[in-house]
């Protein structure tokens, strides 16, 4: 996902990318193409780049242990600058802060769009708001562990 930004006039250009989640670096478990919706802001000292993006992502519920799929959807915005002629002066980057140089004629993205999909997948995944834990038992799960047994009679004689 890289954006041309040699010759790119000031004012506000919108792009629409797509790339294979597998391209992006992401997990198996995002299938299809990842699209993002980038909107630039280009000023004399910098870039503004607000940043939509979603991927298909295929999950385990936590409750139910059933497999769904779910969009995983992101927003964020990054800066882009250009490195200033200042001798002697140390430009820091951040996540959501780069320095340009004056030659560079392209913006990736990817890294960022990967990045902010992992971290807005929930940290709960439920396959809908109103899963609740099966009833069902089977009878494997419902034979105790002999080992508590004798806790088990300490219960009834406390009881009685």
């Amino acid at each position: 996902m890289k954006i041309n930004i040699s010759g790119l006039s000031e004012g506000v250009h919108q792009y629409n990318l797509s790339s294979p989640a597998g391209d992006l670096g992401l997990e198996s478990n995002f299938i299809g193409d990842a699209a993002a919706t980038i909107t630039l802001e280009k000023s004399i000292h910098q870039i503004l780049a607000r940043v939509n993006a979603s991927v298909k992502g295929v999950f385990v519920c936590d409750r139910c242990a059933e497999e769904f799929s779910d969009d995983v959807t992101t927003s964020f915005t990054v800066v882009y600058s250009w490195e200033q002629s200042e001798e002697g002066v140390e430009k820091e980057e951040d996540d959501d802060f780069h320095i340009l140089r004056k030659e560079d004629n392209l913006i990736d993205v990817s890294g960022p769009v990967s990045e902010y999909l992992r971290l807005a997948v929930p940290v709960k995944l439920l396959c809908k708001n109103n899963c609740t834990i099966p009833d069902h038992i089977s009878a494997a799960q419902q034979s105790a562990d002999p080992r508590w047994e004798k806790l088990q009679t300490l219960l009834r004689t406390e009881k009685n």
